[in-house]
């Protein structure tokens, strides 16, 4: 436990001190406090569409930052053969792609906490000050406060989602290099909401592509389920139970996933 916990805090020193880290976290706190000027012909709802467009940039940034932090510890090691040194140390494999993974959930999480503490005080400032002339209804639900619990969901929720891609992209980075990685992991995010969709049909079409769409409906991440909108579509005596269910539905996907990354690791030619 302490070897895997001292890979986990090397390997998020690695990613920290890249720059595509710091260009991902700048460049979307400055997305999330432009969103305060988009809110024409909004109708009413210019704070909605506001917290929706900067939980839009928190998910993608954290997207961007597990899949090139992907790359970066696993795909860069193979192309410099630095893997063989962390091989000769008497660390197990398991370890070494648990450090890795938990090194890119710690900096994942620190980004997405600090754009998504950026946004919920522009908010609180706005409420305060009023700087952007937009008029704030409070509710029991999501608040005006200092803690916005819409916001506070929506964060969590795309984490979520951000964990398993993450753990996707760690198999993809074992094989592929990384333009291959990004393009898979885009094409991954982009099934996995239209196989959602497609799914309530899937009864009335043929009997082949009924199959092919519930066999990709249990391999894909179900992302579309893990949003703020889905969330607020559900009763609110169900939500707290609908927001267990759905970490707990991601967390075992993401330990499925990574002991397939444990076991493609293993089998890895390195030489």
């Amino acid at each position: 436990m302490k070897g895997l916990f001292s890979l986990a805090i090397n390997n998020l020193k690695e990613i920290v001190r890249q720059p595509f880290y710091y260009v991902l976290l700048l460049s979307g706190c400055f997305v999330i406090l432009m969103s305060f000027m988009f809110t024409f012909f909004a109708f009413g709802e210019e704070m909605r569409m506001i917290k929706d467009m900067a939980i839009s940039t928190i998910t993608v940034c954290g997207l961007l930052a597990g899949i090139l932090s992907s790359s970066v510890l696993i795909t860069n090691e193979f192309k410099r053969k630095t893997i063989l040194a962390l091989l000769s140390k008497p660390i197990t494999k398991m370890q070494i792609i648990l450090g890795k993974y938990f090194g890119i959930i710690a900096a994942v999480i620190i980004l997405t906490a600090t754009q998504g503490i950026f946004l919920e005080i522009l908010i609180w400032l706005d409420t305060i000050l009023g700087f952007s002339n937009i008029e704030h209804h409070a509710d029991s639900l999501h608040g005006t406060h200092l803690i916005d619990y819409y916001c506070l969901q929506g964060v969590y929720f795309s984490l979520l989602q951000i964990l398993m891609l993450t753990s996707i992209s760690l198999v993809l980075s074992i094989y592929l290099n990384v333009t291959a990685n990004l393009i898979t992991c885009f094409l991954v995010f982009i099934l996995s909401h239209i196989i959602t969709y497609a799914f309530p049909f899937s009864d009335n079409t043929s009997a082949t592509v009924s199959v092919f769409i519930k066999v990709c409906y249990v391999i894909f991440p179900n992302f579309s389920n893990l949003n703020i909108f889905a969330v607020n579509s559900v009763a609110s005596e169900y939500a707290t139970l609908y927001i267990f269910y759905s970490s707990l539905y991601s967390l075992m996907y993401c330990a499925i996933i990574m002991y397939l990354a444990i076991i493609c690791f293993k089998r890895k030619e390195f030489l």
